[in-house]
């Protein structure tokens, strides 16, 4: 019975220490996001709805939702989503589908992104994070562990990844495509997908997506935009800095006038019409306004800690199915955390992704919540007989 109890206790001082880490480190940045929101939306709330808080009202609202399914994610065994993958496609697969339908989609700004569930709406792309990485996940461990040969994988998950890529086109939302396929890629790659199969697989999707970059007008000059900057930036004229590209131009404004320690919460110029999208895919560039570059680097030290503890949950797992979805869950909240940063401080072209846990939207705090939540279930499920008894005998 000592025996025992002191297993137990070795396991719970070692083993699951990033359990305890990456709650910690979601509580954090989704209280700062709270933080954040309630202040770079009062200027847009009191313009449109004539209300200063009418988005963090909302975000309150959808944090309190998010955390009840964080919480119930992290208690139900992520196995039994191996048994529900294909359910919970279908489902998805439905949701995009209704986005397109006029009457079930709502457009805003020639976009048809989100479903109108009456009181609230949702955008099912988000969702779609991670639905694939338990599909794939599922994939490989059925069919792939043992036997590795690409057919295996591509059907029928990448015919499946095709459809839903597709409908998040149609929306337009090339930004989500990205980032769903960064997320495959490194779940392909965790999975133990041989090297040729997956440089092959990737530069399929990167000519589908290049490709598709250029069929719109607005996207050509988002990324021409950019390389001009790029450009002017080597050269040292700095021409295309105000003109090229208005929103990086206020951007780094923003980041510019915080300083070191910032004009104080509250206190941003930028919000006040002069940032667009301030309270969603440039709230980077608020913080660093607000709370200067301490705000900035505790931000990004916090979501560093985060891939960090993420890493050592996907590491320390034994089974093959929660280790693959461990890194694809990780890299739910990681990936778009950084092309998010890098857009804000100038070093990629506009995508319209929002930075997790901290941007305004009910459908990516749920979805980042969720994806935390089953993550800690997989630290929770981590520990195997075999490394306690370990841990007893050094």
């Amino acid at each position: 019975m000592k025996r025992v109890s002191n297993i137990k206790r070795r396991s719970f001082l070692k083993v699951d220490i990033e359990y305890y880490f990456l709650f910690i480190l979601t509580l954090i940045l989704s209280i700062i996001g709270l933080i954040m929101i309630s202040s770079s939306s009062v200027s847009i709330g009191e313009r449109y709805f004539n209300d200063p808080y009418w988005f963090i009202r909302r975000q309150i609202i959808w944090w309190a939702i998010s955390f009840i399914f964080f919480i119930l994610a992290s208690r139900i065994n992520y196995c039994y989503y191996q048994k529900l993958s294909n359910f919970i496609i279908i489902i998805l697969i439905v949701l995009l589908t209704l986005v397109l339908i006029p009457g079930f989609g709502i457009e805003v700004n020639g976009y048809r992104r989100w479903i109108d569930l009456w009181f609230f709406s949702v955008q099912p792309s988000e969702f779609a994070k991670i639905a694939l990485v338990i599909l794939f996940s599922t994939s490989l461990d059925r069919k792939y562990k043992d036997n590795k040969h690409i057919k295996n994988i591509v059907f029928p998950s990448f015919f499946i990844l095709c459809v839903v890529t597709i409908l998040i086109f149609l929306e337009p939302d090339l930004g989500s495509v990205v980032v769903i396929g960064l997320i495959m890629f490194i779940v392909l790659f965790v999975g133990g997908l041989k090297f040729k199969h997956l440089f092959s697989l990737g530069f399929i999707g990167l000519a589908a997506t290049v490709s598709y970059l250029f069929l719109e007008d607005y996207r050509r000059e988002r990324l021409f935009n950019f390389i001009e900057r790029i450009s002017d930036i080597i050269k040292g004229t700095g021409e295309s800095v105000g003109t090229a590209n208005f929103q990086i131009s206020q951007s780094l404004i923003a980041l510019g006038s915080g300083n070191l320690t910032g004009l104080g919460l509250g206190n941003s110029v930028q919000k006040y019409s002069y940032l667009p999208e301030s309270h969603t895919d440039f709230i980077f560039a608020i913080i660093g306004e607000e709370l200067g570059l301490v705000g900035t680097i505790l931000i990004v030290v916090l979501f560093i800690l985060f891939m960090f503890f993420g890493i050592r949950v996907c590491i320390k797992t034994k089974d093959y199915f929660g280790r693959v979805m461990a890194a694809g869950l990780t890299s739910i909240i990681v990936v778009p955390a950084i092309i998010n940063i890098s857009v804000v401080i100038g070093m990629a072209p506009v995508t319209g992704l929002t930075l997790p846990f901290i941007s305004f939207g009910g459908s990516s705090l749920l979805t980042s919540m969720i994806s935390v939540g089953i993550l800690l279930n997989i630290s929770r499920h981590n520990t195997s007989p075999e490394r306690i008894q370990n841990d007893l005998d050094n």
